[in-house]
C-alpha cells in the first residue's frame, strides 16, 4: 500500500494537483470563510453574471481549485487521491494533466452554459468536474484493455460513475451540469490522447518503465 499510494516519485501530478487544492483551501479559509457564497465569488469562483457582463473567463478555471468548506473539500480529494494515481499510472502524468484540466474546464463551461439556458445566476466552485474527467478516462482506459484494468473492471467504472451522478441529482446545490460536462470530457479526451493510439499498437504502455503489456448559501453549488 505504501508503494502503491505514497510514494510522490510514482505518481508526482496527483500530489501536486491534491496539494494546490488544499493550500488553495488553506488560503482562503486564513482570509475568510469557504461556506460563504460572496466570499468565495470575491476570489474566483464561477458565476454567469460576472463571466459575461465582466468578461471574467478565468472563473472556469479558477473555480475548479475552490471549495465550500472543508467536507466538500475531503470529499473530492479522498477521490483524486486514490483514482488519479492509478489513472496517471495508466495514461501516463502529462496526458494526465492534460485530461484533469481540459475535464475541470468543460465542467465548467458546461455548467455557465447550463446556467445561462436556464437563466440562474448560481455561484460554483469545485475539482469535481475534473475529477468526473478521471472517472470518464479510467473507463477509457479499462475498455481498451479488454474490460480490466488493476483489477477494476468496466461493470465497476461504470456503476461507480452511475452512483455518483446519481447521488448528484438526489442532493440539492449540486452542479450536475459541471459532472457530466467533466465525464463525457475526460472519456472524449482520453480516447483520442491514449484508447487510439493504444488500439493501434494492440498494446497498454506503462510510462514509468517503458515496458509494454498485451492488451488482456444556498445557491451556491459544489461540484
Amino acid at each position: 500500500m505504501k508503494d502503491e499510494y505514497l510514494n510522490p516519485k510514482e505518481t508526482p501530478i496527483t500530489f501536486i494537483l491534491v496539494f494546490a487544492n488544499i493550500i488553495t483551501f488553506v488560503v482562503l479559509e486564513i482570509l475568510g470563510d469557504t461556506t460563504d457564497g460572496l466570499f468565495m465569488l470575491s476570489n474566483g469562483a464561477m458565476n454567469p453574471y460576472m463571466v459575461l457582463d465582466y468578461g471574467q473567463w478565468y472563473r472556469l478555471f479558477t473555480a475548479t481549485f475552490m471549495h465550500f468548506g472543508i467536507e466538500h473539500l475531503m470529499n473530492n480529494m479522498l477521490l483524486l487521491f486514490l483514482l488519479g494515481q492509478i489513472f496517471e499510472r495508466a495514461v501516463g502524468p502529462v496526458r494526465y494533466l492534460g485530461i484533469y484540466l481540459g475535464s475541470g474546464l468543460a465542467g465548467s463551461f458546461l455548467s455557465f452554459f447550463y446556467m445561462c439556458l436556464i437563466g440562474k445566476n448560481d455561484i460554483v466552485a469545485g475539482a469535481s468536474g475534473a475529477i468526473f474527467g478521471v472517472v470518464g478516462g479510467m473507463i477509457i482506459v479499462i475498455i481498451v484493455n479488454k474490460g480490466r484494468y488493476h483489477g477494476i473492471s468496466t461493470k465497476r467504472m461504470l456503476f461507480m460513475a452511475a452512483l455518483t451522478l446519481y447521488f448528484g441529482f438526489a442532493t440539492a446545490d449540486t452542479d450536475n451540469a459541471g459532472h457530466i460536462g467533466g465525464l463525457i470530457a475526460g472519456m472524449l479526451l482520453t480516447f483520442l490522447s491514449y484508447g487510439i493510439s493504444a488500439i493501434i499498437r494492440g498494446t497498454h504502455v506503462d510510462f514509468k518503465g517503458e515496458k509494454t503489456y498485451t492488451l488482456g448559501n444556498k445557491q451556491d453549488k459544489e461540484r
